[in-house]
């Protein structure tokens, strides 16, 4: 469908006039006989671009032009009016309709109206979507799709697999894990890309906020609320809602969410009509709902609405073979375009045999850490245990600088040797010894499968 068009005439043969051209032109259309019954459809969202028709009875078109803007700033306004009315449709373009028709009009202008003020619609849109996704990379982690280890692969197959299906997900895992890189990835890999990206986190609120924010509310809905406010699942009624930390939902907005995910529709506190939203909603969680749905605490009806597909986030420590990759990019990215500091193998050995109970969170603000207070080209295992905290003891020991050879041997049984020594400092850890050397994990193993042969 090429999008949602509300003819608005008192007079039954201009609507279907309007109705048959446009029909045929593959457009969603709405009709209303008057101002009240415009209002009214277009309160339950949806609507692209109304056709209004300045005089008539009741409403007149000029406030159901203001009354629309209200309820929607992007919706486009076309004023339909008689030759002596001119100057109230320019008035009408002032306040902000999209242009006027004169009746009678061309129909080939009113295509050409009709296509101009759609497209405008659709770039409005674009452009809030791009805005939203600006803000968000900016405040997003970069580490979304860095790791090579089989659980994170399997991870990430599941969110490709997940994100087309316009579903909802409940993304589960610790704290720091990645559950916001997640439901970015399912939202930047699926068909409403182009559209808004909304993130809430439930936790971060007061319960009598929280469904002000989802729903929105009238003006004098509560003491405070001096104008009427859109709700996120307005915002996001063509893309994604993401709300983070759904375990600390309340339970008044749990059983309107419930509502929400059966049938699309929902209410504004203070409001009588009903809002259709086709949002996607992303839930996550580190909590056990099923837990809080035994003390109940959370709705099951809502958890099984919720738990259409479910993505458990993998913790850093059950994906040892991402740390190297994952301290490779951070440290590159903390130097900000200076030359990045190198980790010594027994400073890297560390960061991998490190539990990270903060996850991938807690990784990142280490290796800015250590960026920030380096004071060479060099991290060594001092530094990291000052930052972990962690004791000196059982340090591995340094490499000599120097070695006695007792006869002379060929370079590729040397470097054989050494890689050898590498590998048993950082646990057989492949990725890791490659980062430390400098060198591919390709290299690595041609270099193993020399000494194998031997």
């Amino acid at each position: 469908m090429k999008g949602h068009v509300l003819i608005v005439d008192d007079e039954a043969l201009y609507r279907q006039l309007l109705t048959s051209r446009l029909g045929r032109a593959g457009y969603r259309l709405s009709e209303a006989a008057d101002g009240e019954a415009a209002l009214e459809c277009a309160q339950h969202g949806g609507v692209d671009l109304a056709l209004v028709d300045i005089k008539m009875p009741g409403i007149d078109g000029i406030e159901v032009l203001k009354r629309l803007k209200q309820l929607d700033p992007l919706v486009e306004v076309v004023i339909l009016t008689g030759h002596g009315n001119v100057d109230s449709a320019i008035a009408a373009m002032k306040l902000g309709a999209f242009d006027y028709l004169s009746k009678p009009y061309k129909l080939t202008e009113l295509d050409i109206i009709v296509e101009r003020a759609l497209e405008k619609r659709m770039l409005a849109r674009r452009c809030a979507a791009l805005s939203a996704e600006v803000a968000h990379l900016r405040g997003a982690d970069d580490t979304a799709v860095i790791g090579e280890s089989e659980v994170w692969r399997r991870t990430l197959e599941l969110v490709r697999r997940a994100a087309p299906l316009d579903l909802p997900v409940l993304i589960t895992g610790e704290s720091g894990a990645g559950k916001e890189i997640v439901a970015g990835l399912l939202h930047r890999w699926s068909p409403r890309a182009q559209e808004s990206y909304v993130p809430l986190n439930c936790g971060l609120l007061d319960d009598d906020l929280v469904e002000s924010e989802l729903f929105g509310h009238k003006r004098g809905a509560f003491s405070g609320a001096s104008a009427d406010k859109e709700g996120l699942f307005d915002v996001a009624s063509a893309g994604t809602l993401f709300l983070d930390e759904i375990g600390e939902l309340p339970a008044a907005c749990q059983a309107k969410l419930l509502r929400v995910l059966d049938s699309g529709e929902f209410r504004q506190l203070g409001a009588t009509a009903l809002r259709r939203t086709n949002a996607r909603v992303i839930a996550a969680t580190h909590r056990d709902l099923d837990a809080l749905v035994a003390e109940g605490k959370f709705r099951h009806d809502l958890l099984y609405r919720l738990n259409v597909v479910h993505i458990p986030v993998p913790p850093l420590r059950e994906r040892t073979e991402d740390i190297p990759l994952l301290v490779d990019h951070l440290i590159r990215r903390s130097a900000r375009g200076a030359a990045p500091p190198r980790l010594a193998p027994a400073a890297l050995a560390r960061l991998c045999a490190y539990s990270w109970p903060g996850n991938v969170r807690e990784l990142r603000n280490a290796i800015e850490r250590l960026v920030a207070f380096s004071d060479g080209p060099i991290i060594d295992e001092d530094n990291v245990c000052a930052i972990l905290r962690l004791p000196l003891e059982n340090r591995a020991p340094e490499p000599s600088p120097t070695r006695i050879f007792g006869e002379i041997l060929p370079l590729e049984h040397i470097e054989r040797d050494y890689v050898t020594w590498v590998l048993e400092q950082l646990g057989g850890n492949v990725s890791a010894a490659a980062q430390a050397l400098g060198v591919s994990r390709s290299t690595v193993y041609r270099v193993l499968r020399s000494a194998a042969v031997e």
